[in-house]
Formats: structure tokens, sequence, C-alpha cells
């Protein structure tokens, strides 16, 4: 596998982009049924790229690509358990992690399905005892309320499934997360619980992440004051690759579940991550949700090319960014629910694809990983829709939206939400002209105004309902979308080096603030901080 831009695939669609696309108002006037030759079926999912600035000579040169990119091939082994992750010598296979039973998967010669349905085996337990009231905390009193803590990836799918699938929630028990190393995060996910009937879910991959457990301890002496220090540990669960970790924290091994070390933070809901998930809307649903995960990923194993949803949306971002000179992409729900999608989508594409170095060490060639934004529909309509209609920078967007919501009070609000989405992809597409501006009474000295260029490109994803399953094919399309991107440009989507650097130095800086070798902002800063601390 290969980024470079001087094959003969990359240099076709380099020419092919300079011989000029035609604009999407024209592509879609000339080609009615477009929506429907383009559009695709993934499970539940309806897929429409019909307003992507592509033409079927773009999408065949884009197939081409794939094919001398070996994206099929890199996906296989992802799936087969191979060690994709180059750089830290590992396998992806969150994949496996929604496997059935009957599957085998070696990992190092050791089939790894067994493990994985042991660890949900026993979150089921736990989920359905704590639902049914019959897991109680260290006064015997039962336990009501769960709050799971982790940043990034422990936290970002876990709170969006919660949230997205909130109504499926029982009103006699709080689930909630905390991630933010602001304290008053932490005292805000447990103000108003009880001590004696919360459990705390650590979430932490190397149970060294210094947020996470930051907040562990805090949360661990808000534990203490109100059970004694003997009681604490009933109240205790760890996720974790390092269970010698939890176990020094104070953490009972019976209440340790174990991540296993392939599987990378961001793509880590369907793992114990999920468990507070799993108490939220129970086992069945959490099934669900990995069998909705695991449709895709047989889709993605066996559908061509053109017709592989996931693969199209991310040939498509390579299209859009490297070719096209596109620096961000906005993704934009139309569902309350999934108000948290762009920022969980955030880590995924920016952590995966914000990377400037070839798998073989190489400087990548071309623009790589597209700054990933957006928020729910209509707030975002009247937030940052202007610079989409009529910005300087062409931002392609995604529309998601679901056809039968959980709720709709008087049955008013559904039609007109999804009417905003309809009309925006419209708008965005063909824009208006200034001859339809003045046509339609605006005042002379208005027209520029009232103009829009159009040619706006979007993606729409129609959900039917937003069900375990539906939501569960929405985030693994997502996941193999990014893969996809990643394989084309020849980098690491499962490391995150980038990470690293500012961690090891807010350490240096957190243990000896006045020490160190920083430079004269930094100090002047720190100084600053310590004056107004009084320190």
């Amino acid at each position: 596998m290969t980024g470079s831009t001087t094959t003969a695939a990359w240099m076709a669609l380099a020419r092919h982009r300079d011989d000029g696309i035609a604009p999407l108002g024209r592509l879609l006037g000339e080609d009615p049924g477009r929506a429907t030759r383009l559009g695709i079926e993934v499970g539940d999912l309806w897929i429409d790229p019909s307003r992507q600035q592509v033409t079927d000579t773009t999408l065949g040169l884009l197939a081409d690509l794939a094919d001398e990119r070996s994206v099929a091939s890199y996906l296989q082994q992802m799936l087969d358990g191979q060690p994709v992750n180059a750089t830290e010598g590992l396998p992806a296979l969150h994949t496996a992690l929604r496997a059935p039973r009957h599957e085998v998967i070696r990992v190092d010669g050791i089939d790894v399905v067994p493990g994985i349905h042991a660890t949900l085996g026993r979150m089921s337990d736990l989920a359905t005892a704590i639902r049914d009231g019959r897991r109680s905390g260290a006064t015997g009193r039962p336990i009501t309320a769960v709050v799971s803590l982790g940043i990034g990836g422990s936290h970002l799918g876990p709170a969006l499934a919660a949230e997205a699938l909130s109504h499926l929630g029982r009103p006699d028990l709080t689930v909630r997360f905390s991630s933010n190393l602001d304290g008053a995060d932490l005292v805000a996910a447990l103000d108003g619980l009880v001590p004696a009937q919360t459990l705390i879910v650590v979430c932490s991959k190397s149970f060294t992440t210094i947020e996470t457990l930051t907040a562990a301890e805090s949360a661990r002496s808000w534990l203490a004051d109100g059970l004694g220090d003997d009681r604490v540990a009933d109240h205790l669960v760890a996720v974790t690759a390092s269970p010698e970790r939890a176990a020094a924290f104070g953490i009972d091994a019976e209440l340790t579940f174990r991540l296993p070390q392939w599987v990378g933070g961001r793509f880590s809901l369907p793992s114990a991550v999920g468990l507070a998930v799993m108490v939220a809307i129970g086992p069945p649903a959490f099934m669900e949700l990995l069998a909705g995960m695991r449709l895709v990923d047989e889709h993605v194993a066996t559908a061509p090319t053109l017709r592989n949803g996931p693969v199209l949306l991310g040939l498509i971002d390579v299209w859009n960014r490297s070719l096209m000179g596109r620096t961000s992409m906005a993704v934009v729900p139309y569902a309350h629910r999934l108000r948290l999608l762009p920022s969980y989508l955030q880590q995924l594409s920016m952590e995966s694809l914000g990377k400037g170095t070839t798998l073989d060490g190489r400087t990548v060639d071309t623009p790589s990983g597209a700054v990933v934004w957006g928020a729910a529909g209509t707030d975002g309509q009247h937030a940052f829709f202007q610079l989409l209609h009529q910005g300087t920078d062409v931002v392609p967007c995604d529309l998601i939206g679901v056809a039968r919501p959980a709720e709709d009070p008087r049955g008013a609000h559904q039609d007109l939400l999804l009417a905003n989405l309809a009309a925006q992809a419209e708008a965005l597409a063909h824009g208006r002209t200034a001859a339809e501006a003045a046509a339609g009474g605006t005042p002379p000295d208005l027209v520029a105004h009232r103009t829009f260029a159009g040619n706006r490109p979007s993606t729409t994803i129609l959900l039917p309902e937003l069900t375990p399953s539906a939501l569960g094919q929405l985030l693994a399309t997502y996941e193999h979308r990014t893969v996809t991107a990643a394989a084309v440009w020849g980098i690491d989507p499962f490391d995150q080096w980038g990470v690293e650097l500012g961690k090891e130095l807010a350490s240096r800086i957190a243990a000896d603030p006045a020490g160190g070798a920083h430079d004269g902002s930094t100090l002047e800063l720190l100084r600053r901080y310590r004056e107004l601390r009084g320190t």
C-alpha cells in the first residue's frame, strides 16, 4: 500500500479534476434518477452521495485508485486480525468485538472470540443485576446510579450511544459520564447521587491515563467520604488492558473487565468500555447494537467497491480532501439524540487521519485528514450554515436524518425537521442565481447579497428509526469509511502518537511547575497562574 500521488490511478484522477467537473445543479438536472442510481442501502441505512460533485467517470477512477491502493485487501487484513497497526505491531480487531460465537479469529494463534463473549457475559450479568435491583453496594442498598469515567474513545462513543438510545433507559436508573479534567465535570456527574448506591466505572486501557486516574482518585475519595475507606471496593469497576494496575488502585478482580490490547480507544464502544451503555439500555439492546455493527462489517467484506457504502464514502472523502482541496467536513445530524455524533466523529476521523507520515516513514505528499465539525440540525442552521452557503470555503456536509423518531410531541415536529434537512441539501447543491433572486422581488442593491453560488457538496444518510441496530450500523459505517481513506493515503489509522507529546509535557509541568527548560511564554503563563493561585 502506497500513498504516492505519482501513481497511474492518482494522476488519472488529477487529470480528470483538471478537465473540470460539471456543477451539482447540472449533474442533478441532467440525471433525475441520480439519487436512485448512486444511493446505497447498507442494512437499514440509505446512503445518498448524489449531491457530491462526482460523475460516473470520477467514481470509476476512484474505484481504480482503491484497487491500486489495495483497499479491499487492507480491510480484509484488518478483519482477519493481521497487524495492520504497523507502528505498534498490533492488530486492529475492533470488528472481532461484534463477531458471533461461532466465528474463529486468531491472534498469535489464539482464537479471541471465546474471550470476547466471556467478557460480554460478565458485563451482562452485572448490568442485569443492576437493572433488576439485585446488585447492592457495601451497605446492602441497591445500585441505582453508574458513573463512567474515561476520556477520548473511552468516553465519546459510550456517551453518544447512551444519549442516542436514552429512550430505552429506565427512570429509576441513572447513568452518567465524566471525562474532562476540569473538576467541575466530575462534580456535575456526581451531583445528587448517593455513594452507597453508586458504581464508578474507571475506563483506561493503560490505567495510567492522567485525566481518568485523577477523576478516579477524586471519585474514590467521594465514595470514602460517604462509606468509609473499607467499603469503597464494592463500588469501583475497572475496564482496562492492565488489570494489575487496577488491582493496585484497589479494584477487585471480579469487578475488572479486560480490554484487549488490540482495541483502540476510538473503536472501543463494543468492548467492556460500553458497560455503562449496557446498564443504561439493557444487555439485549446492547447486543442489537453489536449486531448492527457486525452487519456493516459483513457488507464491507463482500460488497463491490462502488456499491460498498463505507468504502465509497471513504473514497469520496479522499476526492474532496486531496483532489478538490476541501479542508473540513461538517456533520449535521437532524436528530437531537445524535447531537454528540460530531464530537465522536471528530476523534474517530481526526485522530485516525491526522497523520503526515506514511506507513513506510515517508512524508505524505497530499493533504490528508479533514477537520471534522458540526452540530445538531436546525441549531446548526442558525449558527454556521451561513458560512456553508455563502462563505469562501466549500465545506462538504453529511446530513443525517431519522424517519421515525422515538418522540414527536403532537406529531408536529418530524415532518418539519426532515423538510429542513431536504431543503438545506437542495439549497447547498443548487444555490440561487442573481436572475432568480431578482425575479423573486429582491431589490437590485441586494441581489448580490441574496445570490448563492451553490455547488456545495453533501451526503445524505437516512435511518428508519434510532434503534440500537441502526446506531451500530451508522457508527460502523463511519469506522470503515475512515479506515478506507487511511488505506488510500497509506497512513496508519490506528495509532495516535501526536497525542503523546503534549501529555508528556503536561506531566512534567504538573510535577515541577517552576522547573524544566520551557520557553518564555510558558514560564510567564505559569508565573501568572501561580500568582493568581497564591502558590
